[in-house]
């Protein structure tokens, strides 16, 4: 009897603290999912969701953590300057537990294994020619996927985004430009303000997400994730100071401004190959995923910021009480 038969499906959610990862976790518990949220630590706010801690760098845990599990959902991520070191890893770790638990693997996969765009937008049948080191890396990570896939050690559906935004989302873009509008600072953007950019709302990343998952016939396959538009930084920026009331200030995050401030941030050090991706658009045919799926609707971006900046408000009160 196939395991599917005997109790409800669980879901697993491997990196359940971060960004995408929590907010997967969120929706499937919000709809009545059966959900283990994989975490090193638990959460202040768990909002009753079934956290277990285990370490992903280490196999035994995650094989006994993934145990049971019909869908594994890969969304753990570490710092630029930690992906060498830990992303192979933990990916060989996750394929061993979803190999072990006869598990469906669900990748979230962003664009840095195109490398600079041959086309505009670009589909999923681009060639995997990036010569970064986080491009190099990503491009690893989903050969070794795509092997236990075609090995049929697991299925596999890979979901390709751009940049997100939205509640919880806290990386080195994102949050400064909040935090600056809140206060009525001054933000900065890289590379270039008026070039054509694709971002996507973490809410709608994690609902392409949990489609795909418990969607068969998405397996095998990669699928962009585009988001409600491209936009060009400035536009985003005018958007969220709008709704803070603040007047917009922003300026352009240049090489020699991030390779200044590489000699004390890893991070910042770390951006600067990819800046390709700012000073040239970035636009992703999303024509596949919506063919499959033609009832989602993404988040206008203007309501997506406003959700954002309500989040963002949220988390400022918090630290003041």
């Amino acid at each position: 009897m196939n395991k599917t038969d005997t109790k409800p499906s669980l879901h697993v959610v491997i990196g359940a603290a971060g960004s995408i990862g929590a907010e997967i976790t969120r929706q499937l518990t919000a709809s009545g999912k059966l959900v283990r949220g994989l975490v090193r630590s638990i959460p202040k706010h768990s909002n009753n969701i079934d956290y277990v801690i285990a370490d992903a760098m280490n196999q035994d845990e995650l094989v006994s953590a993934c145990e049971d599990a019909i869908y594994v959902y890969h969304c753990l991520n570490v710092p630029y300057e930690k992906w060498c070191d830990v992303m192979p890893v933990v990916t060989k770790n996750v394929l061993e537990a979803v190999k072990q638990a006869k598990a469906k693997l669900i990748f979230v996969g962003n664009v840095y294994g195109y490398g600079r765009l041959q086309n505009i937008p670009v589909s999923e049948s681009h060639p995997m020619v990036a010569e970064t080191k986080k491009g190099a890396l990503r491009n690893q990570l989903e050969d070794m996927l795509w092997r236990a896939h075609h090995a049929e050690e697991s299925k596999v559906v890979i979901a390709r985004f751009p940049d997100f935004y939205g509640p919880g989302v806290v990386n080195g873009l994102m949050k400064p430009i909040f935090d600056a509008a809140i206060t009525g600072g001054k933000c900065s953007w890289p590379a270039a303000l008026d070039v054509q950019h694709d971002l996507v709302f973490i809410g709608d990343a994690a609902r392409a997400c949990i489609l795909l998952a418990e969607k068969e016939s998405s397996y095998g396959e990669s699928w962009h994730v585009p988001g409600a538009g491209s936009l060009t930084g400035r536009d985003f920026i005018e958007m969220v100071y709008r709704e803070t009331g603040s007047k917009p200030a922003a300026s352009v995050l240049s090489k020699w401004m991030l390779t200044a401030a590489g000699f004390f941030n890893a991070g910042a050090k770390e951006l600067i190959e990819l800046l390709y991706e700012f000073s040239e658009p970035l636009i992703l045919d999303g024509s596949k995923f919506a063919n499959k799926f033609p009832d989602f609707k993404y988040n206008p971006h203007q309501e997506a910021v406003v959700q954002t900046v309500d989040w963002y408000k949220q988390q400022v009160e918090e630290i003041a009480k």
